[in-house]
């Protein structure tokens, strides 16, 4: 007679194991895992601002002093040009030329040393469109002298090359007398001697030198040799003396 089988218990590997609850704020098993935001960083606090950055009017005084100092020292440090230098010319030479072109006794000032410098010298038509022969000379003061010569010239001419200047007696210079002419307003002096007849040659030497240099000048004043290469022009009378 068989005995009944007794049902086995089931181990307890086979049997369930109930889900755990998971804790208050963590995830559940099983979920994806969600990162959380970080905290946002503080920034920083702003440096406060200079005082110096206020524009007070102290701050701007001493800006505006420091500036100054500094455009002066600038000042004081580059040279400065007083008057411009011109180059000399060929005086002489455009002397002789123009002695034989008009045939004129033309003059210029010999053996003046040194500080004289001759920095025009032209012949063209000049006041009342008298033809002109023109000098301009630097002394060695720095001052200037204009040296004009032309044959028939006007009243007119005479006193524009004066610088309509007031007539002021004579001054006798190396044993010729010359008409000397002042114009205060523009502190120019002015020595004329006056050609005769209608083929004399007028001499005017003006400018803003002092007397002395003016002396000196006319006193120097000699003939020049008439270039040999040169061909004398046919003459017109132009003018009347005055």
């Amino acid at each position: 007679m068989s005995t009944p089988t007794t049902p086995s218990s089931p181990s307890a590997e086979s049997i369930p194991t109930p889900a755990t609850e998971p804790a208050a704020g963590e995830p559940a098993a099983g979920s994806p895992t969600v990162a959380e935001p970080a905290p946002p960083e503080t920034a920083a606090p702003a440096a406060p601002a200079s005082r110096y950055s206020l524009g007070t009017f102290p701050n701007m005084f001493r800006s505006m002093f420091v500036i100054g100092l500094f455009v002066l020292a600038l000042v004081a440090i580059v040279p400065r040009i007083t008057q411009v230098q011109r180059p000399a010319v060929d005086a002489a030479g455009k002397a002789s030329q123009v002695a034989a072109e008009t045939t004129w006794r033309v003059e210029l000032p010999r053996g003046l040393g040194q500080g004289w410098v001759p920095t025009v010298a032209s012949y063209a038509p000049g006041t009342e469109k008298i033809p002109t022969f023109t000098t301009v000379w630097t002394t060695p003061s720095g001052a200037d002298i204009a040296l004009k010569q032309a044959v028939g010239v006007t009243q007119g001419w005479v006193a524009r090359s004066v610088n309509d200047g007031q007539a002021a007696g004579t001054a006798s210079v190396s044993g010729r007398s010359f008409e000397r002419f002042v114009a205060s307003d523009k502190g120019q002096l002015a020595y004329v001697v006056r050609g005769q007849g209608a083929k004399g040659l007028t001499i005017v030497a003006s400018g803003t030198a002092k007397e002395d240099e003016l002396k000196a000048f006319v006193a120097a004043l000699a003939p020049v040799t008439p270039s040999a290469d040169v061909t004398p022009a046919p003459t017109t009378s132009t003018g009347t003396t005055g």
